[in-house]
């Protein structure tokens, strides 16, 4: 074979990064734990590109970023990312100032760090986030046993003067890949013990994360709150045999090839010499792009779809592969490594062949090499996430949480609503509305699949004492969405206070506008609105004022037994059945402790039933098939909020109800009237009693019901053959066709 150089010149070597096998590699550790996954983006995303990683990363199931140092997270923050990042070191002088104006998370390990810490926020009038180490026998940085009572203690004060925020405990273990070594065992006892001296010094309720990839597929001890994935998201699995995939490809264009004798040296120092005549590649990479030098000799590349042995010293800039007879050609390509699934090298082979780890070779491959990025979903390659742009889909903000007192329930609803929204339609980002009343955005571009609530709440740390509760971010949020999915329910919910800053910020979202929520809310202004249009409601009376009670007149039209219940409260919060007027102090008492407004409503004897209202983009408004709670005896007195939500076996749920047909079609015509009377839009849900089991009561409305995989809204229009991906494009489309309220 004569000499053959590589005609056009170029230098032609690439990484290819398949994003597709960072999302698998997601998967795969989000089916391993419910904990938080935390990706390690640190050293330029281990050599693959630090900001292309950590925004699939985040699209795909990762809450938090983490990286080294501060000057590599500044960089995530230009790119835009807003996700929480954790910095695990800075130096003793080094000016904090931009690490505070970008919301970074600082590891602390002494209490010198804390102090100068806390003096340069208060100088911004910021509070910083700190997340605090202990060392459990790693020895690198992390405060000693020793040390810890007086750091936690140290925070917990400059916590209370409002200088910072304790938002996490960590650590790391150094045997991760060995469950039953003592020094595992005893690291964890530490660490048990560190937490538990920091709650007693007032740090509760903080993120605990110890476990890093391999602890995380090899002691499910180690879990707690948050898995930091460094190794594993890349591919590289330490513990074995759990189908990770490697994600980068090192490749190359041969640059020129050569026909020699056997007996001829190769490369430097002529250590290799042919055995026979042979086929020699020149391979544009060597140790000045990361190939380890001490693999000379023993790596081999794999040319013509074959591995072949790596002739001699690996070189800066080269290095030569003894190609054998194999027919090759300069342009060919030759694969240093990759997945290994077309017969190829692996890194963690040439980890062996180097005497190292598959870690440092990735992270060694150096900026000479072009990186290209295979998109996640396999059908395009991109040179740069950031170009992939989201085009036309529409941003969704989902709003969950709340002050209420259905909180839990709301948090189910948003996971719900965020797990089915279509990616294919819509970029999703949830924002936590915290029981205290803070707005907490979650990552920009949540990814596609199931989340539960703990998902949603671990994406959403909550900032605690940082001033203004967050609301001119959240605010910024809201501002720039297409659509507001406000899936929180209850006082400050579904009351019409989120709608109304809404609607000041000129912002579209699903579900009723103020004057809807308010009334919806308020039962006793609902029942008047409603009863003067003719439809039938249970008889009531109102106490407004805290010492009022039922006048006797009052007793005797109501009659026993009674209900009492919160005028603008939810889901039965804060309702009692009386059978005698004695217990009707007590039952007041719990109802004035979520309203001041309380009513006294006489009981209908008979069958609970709901309607399920929708309103679709022509403006055309239908009723659901009708369910039928049915109380099991002897469990409860009445739909209380635990037969809602928390106890299965309190109730039986009938869908569709059993009902004569002509009962079916006046309940769904009274739900509709309903829902037009009180000016509502887009969706609600409708509650009845039917009398003696055949004439319809009006009980309540939701403007905004539940989504959670238990609630009945969704289930109901999913017989009326309304999936639940297609019931929330029916919600955003009638927004989006701007209905009128």
């Amino acid at each position: 074979m004569p000499d053959s150089p590589h005609i056009p010149g170029e230098r032609m070597t690439e990484a290819v990064i398949d994003l597709g096998a960072v999302a698998e590699n997601l998967r795969i550790f989000r089916a391993r734990t419910d904990a938080a996954l935390m990706a390690v983006v640190k050293a330029d995303g281990y050599g693959h590109g630090a900001v292309q990683i950590a925004r699939t990363a985040l699209a795909h199931g990762a809450t938090w970023l983490a990286v080294s140092f501060i000057s590599e997270a500044l960089p995530l923050r230009a790119a835009g990312i807003r996700a929480p990042i954790l910095t695990f070191l800075h130096l003793p002088d080094e000016d904090l100032t931009e690490a505070l104006r970008a919301d970074l998370d600082l590891t602390v390990s002494t209490e010198v760090q804390l102090a100068e810490i806390a003096a340069r926020a208060t100088r911004l009038g910021r509070t910083a986030e700190i997340q605090l180490k202990v060392d459990t026998g790693l020895h690198r940085n992390g405060a000693s046993p020793a040390q810890w009572p007086s750091l936690v203690e140290a925070a917990a004060q400059l916590e209370r003067e409002g200088a910072l925020h304790v938002r996490g405990i960590w650590s790391h273990l150094a045997h991760p890949d060995q469950p039953e070594h003592p020094t595992t065992t005893r690291q964890l006892e530490l660490f048990d013990a560190a937490v538990r001296q920091a709650e007693e010094a007032g740090l509760t309720g903080r993120l605990l994360h110890i476990a890093n990839s391999t602890a995380a597929l090899t002691i499910p001890r180690s879990h707690h709150d948050v898995i930091r994935l460094g190794s594993g998201l890349y591919g590289i699995d330490h513990a074995g045999g759990n189908g990770l995939v490697p994600t980068m490809t090192l490749r190359a264009r041969i640059a020129m090839t050569r026909r020699v004798d056997a007996g001829e040296g190769v490369s430097y120092d002529h250590v290799y010499q042919t055995s026979e005549a042979c086929n020699l590649a020149l391979v544009p990479l060597g140790y000045a792009d990361g190939l380890p030098r001490a693999a000379s000799g023993s790596a081999r590349i794999a040319v013509a779809g074959e591995q072949r042995l790596v002739a001699g010293r690996i070189a800066m800039n080269s290095c030569v592969v003894d190609a054998g007879q194999l027919e090759i050609a300069a342009g060919d390509q030759a694969v240093v490594f990759g997945t290994g699934e077309q017969g190829e090298p692996t890194v963690a082979e040439w980890a062996a062949w180097s005497d190292t780890t598959p870690l440092e070779v990735l992270t060694r491959i150096g900026p000479r090499v072009t990186r290209r990025y295979i998109a996640a979903d396999g059908d395009e390659a991109v040179t740069d996430v950031s170009a992939s742009a989201h085009g036309d889909k529409l941003r969704v903000v989902v709003l969950f949480g709340g002050p209420g007192g259905e909180y839990d329930v709301s948090c189910a609803s948003g996971a719900t609503i965020v797990s089915y929204l279509d990616r294919e339609r819509y970029q999703v980002q949830p924002v936590r509305i915290s029981p205290e009343g803070r707005w907490i955005p979650g990552p920009a571009d949540w990814a596609a699949g199931i989340c539960g609530p703990h998902d949603l709440v671990a994406a959403t740390p909550d900032p605690a004492v940082r001033s203004g509760a967050d609301h001119e971010q959240a605010l910024g949020v809201l501002a720039a969405a297409d659509i507001v999915v406000p899936a929180l329910h209850g006082p400050f919910g579904e009351d019409g206070t989120v709608q109304a800053l809404m609607d000041a910020l000129g912002v579209r979202y699903v579900g009723s506008g103020m004057a809807a929520s308010v009334l919806g809310m308020d039962k006793d202004a609902a029942k008047r609105v409603l009863v003067t249009s003719g439809l039938p409601v249970a008889d009531w009376a109102v106490l407004r004022r805290e010492d009022e009670d039922l006048s006797d007149a009052d007793r005797e039209r109501l009659g026993l037994p009674a209900f009492v219940k919160p005028a603008r409260s939810g889901s039965s919060v804060g309702v009692s059945r009386v059978k005698s007027w004695e217990e009707l102090d007590n039952a007041l008492a719990t109802a004035r402790k979520w309203d001041g407004k309380v009513l006294v409503e006489r009981s209908v004897i008979g069958r609970e039933v709901d309607i399920a209202v929708l309103e679709h983009p022509d403006g055309r408004i239908e009723a659901s098939p009708p369910v039928e709670i049915v109380l099991h005896q002897g469990n409860r007195d009445f739909l209380d909020y635990a037969a809602k939500y928390t106890d299965a076996t309190a109730t039986d749920v009938l869908l569709p109800a059993p009902l004569d047909p002509e009962i079916t079609a006046e309940l769904q015509r009274m739900a509709v009237e309903a829902f037009e009377i009180l000016g509502c839009r887009g969706l609600a849900r409708v509650d009845f009693l039917l009398r003696d089991g055949v004439e319809p009561v009006f009980n309540e409305i939701n403007t905004f019901p539940g989504f959670s995989s238990t609630s009945l809204y969704p289930r109901m229009w999913a017989e009326a053959g309304i999936a639940l991906p297609r019931l929330l494009d029916t919600l955003i489309d009638t927004v989006l066709a701007g209905v009128p309220a």
